[in-house]
């Protein structure tokens, strides 16, 4: 079977994707990348913790850290994660830039792909009917949140932020162009622990996550129907405000730390 992928050009969608991959064994695998998920929010200048953070999970590991990993040559003896372009010249996947996975030239190249399934993973743009009826199988994506609660970006965030104590993931198929909509297969649960970072409880979310998204798409794979409950009315959040992010804070929450970020970078093989 032939399986795209679509994630976002960021370190927790590599983190995923490497941790996906072993589910996803015996099939032909090919990754599109999107650069940012949705839009920058309301504020005109963008708020510093919300940059703080996009340089944790993108920009620092892109312009950084996964060209150094790459320089080194690092074996690849299955004790690391490997970076996209790794995974493209160490296992053969292709990985391609698809910033618009709707318009007419997007359109053409999923179809040459002839996907039987996709499955998503903070893929940056909301697929259109016209996309959602290339694969036959499907459309798989791994909301980082439990629907229909927290639907949208940073759903980390919110549910942190309005004092869960617990966050999760949610399995679904993504049925038309709405977000964070389609039928529900499967949730994970983590325990919120004050003490970690966001950018910490975002990287716990993708154990359990992809976890859930393989065993789902191994199903799918073999034939079998997956058995799945539909959605009630929920809440859609967009990127916070300054002034939230100012709250955030003031409840006793940091955004990164290096402790935390290190834990990350050491399991591709680096140490900041």
């Amino acid at each position: 079977m032939r399986i795209l992928a679509c994630l976002n050009a960021d370190l927790f969608s590599c983190l995923a994707i490497n941790r996906l991959l072993p589910a996803l064994a015996g099939h032909d695998v090919s990754i599109a990348l999107t650069q940012r998920v949705g839009k920058a929010g309301t504020d005109t200048v963008e708020p510093p913790q919300r940059r703080e953070l996009r340089q944790a999970e993108q920009h620092i590991p892109l312009e950084l850290l996964f060209p150094l990993v790459e320089r080194a040559n690092l074996p690849d003896d299955g004790t690391r994660l490997l970076t996209f372009r790794e995974l493209t010249t160490r296992r053969g996947i292709p990985v391609t830039a698809l910033p618009n996975p709707n318009n007419e030239e997007g359109l053409a190249w999923v179809r040459a792909q002839a996907p039987d399934l996709v499955v998503s993973i903070r893929y940056g743009a909301i697929f259109k009917s016209a996309f959602l009826a290339i694969p036959p199988l499907g459309v798989l994506n791994l909301h980082s949140g439990l629907l229909p609660a927290y639907r949208g970006v940073l759903a980390t965030f919110r549910a942190l932020a309005n004092g869960e104590n617990e966050i999760g993931c949610t399995v679904h198929y993504i049925a038309d162009g709405t977000i964070d909509t389609g039928p529900i297969v499967a949730t994970t649960r983590t325990p919120v622990d004050r003490s970690r970072s966001l950018f910490w409880h975002i990287a716990q979310l993708y154990g359990p996550g992809v976890e859930a998204l393989g065993k789902a798409a191994q199903r799918v794979l073999r034939g079998e129907t997956l058995p799945v409950s539909e959605q009630p009315g929920g809440a859609y959040y967009t990127y916070p405000t300054t002034e939230e992010w100012g709250r955030f804070a003031a409840d006793g929450w940091t955004v990164v730390t290096l402790a935390d970020v290190a834990a990350v970078w050491q399991r591709f093989g680096a140490t900041p």
